[in-house]
């Protein structure tokens, strides 16, 4: 990440400074960096970088107790009856994208599936970023990637994380996999040392329930009546996209798998 700027006199890493109410915030300051925000699919040598990084940060996040959990985030269980009450709901409101829900809810079922399968297997856990999408990546006017927004750092599993940025930043605007990017990561990441095993469709759960959590975060952003027009359009915008990406990753599950192998 860009470095923290420690508080003059305490060499702390944060500081208390008063909030806009009686409470104090805590508050980390970094060093600028000027830079742009890179999109999938990345260039080879960025995906090969992001790998490097991957399992740097693997190499120091320590194992969790055996009480940690994973984020909720990456363990959508809604269940059937719930999607299909946001579908009824939808179609009740008059909403566009409703129909395309109810088509989607075979879809749905599988991932939750697979989220429930790899939920049941025992697994070490290491504190990861659990967020490395492009958008929380700053690509400085060096060329320098620096990770940001670490705000969601804690548990998950190391082959989980890798098969997430695989997919985040190889997948092209068809949701075709871009396998020189993908290879890329895989091999910037073994040869900084990580080790990992994809040898189940489990191990993107994670990244699917991403998608499926982020649906079901944008519907119900959607029905808020306290919404401006252009908070519910993208909201909609959102919701359109997330049901196309479920759609393509699931149909495309196999060559995942065969490129993180």
């Amino acid at each position: 990440m860009p470095r923290p700027c420690l508080v003059p006199g305490t060499g702390a890493g944060v500081a208390a400074i008063a909030g806009l109410g009686s409470d104090s915030v805590l508050v980390r300051v970094h060093e600028w960096v000027d830079g742009s925000i890179p999109t999938a699919p990345a260039p080879i040598g960025l995906a090969a970088e992001i790998g490097a990084a991957l399992a740097a940060i693997h190499r120091v996040g320590f194992e969790c107790g055996q009480y940690a959990e994973v984020d909720p985030w990456y363990r959508a269980a809604y269940g059937a009856a719930h999607w299909r009450g946001l579908a009824d709901r939808g179609e009740r409101a008059g909403r566009g994208w409703a129909r395309r829900l109810r088509a989607t809810l075979p879809v749905l079922a599988e991932v939750e599936a697979l989220v429930a399968a790899r939920t049941a297997q025992s697994m070490s856990l290491l504190v990861c970023h659990s967020d490395l999408v492009p958008g929380n990546v700053l690509v400085s006017v060096e060329g320098r990637p620096w990770i940001l927004d670490w705000d969601d750092a804690g548990p998950w599993n190391a082959a989980e994380e890798v098969a997430a940025a695989v997919v985040s930043w190889s997948t092209g605007p068809q949701g075709e996999p871009r396998e020189r990017v993908a290879l890329a990561l895989v091999e910037g990441y073994r040869r900084a040392g990580g080790v990992f095993s994809c040898g189940s469709p489990t191990v993107l759960a994670g990244s699917l329930s991403a998608v499926a959590n982020w649906l079901d975060l944008n519907v119900r952003r959607s029905f808020d009546d306290a919404a401006e027009g252009r908070d519910r359009q993208q909201a909609e915008a959102e919701i359109a996209g997330a049901l196309r990406e479920l759609a393509w990753r699931l149909a495309r599950l196999d060559r995942w798998l065969d490129l993180l192998g």
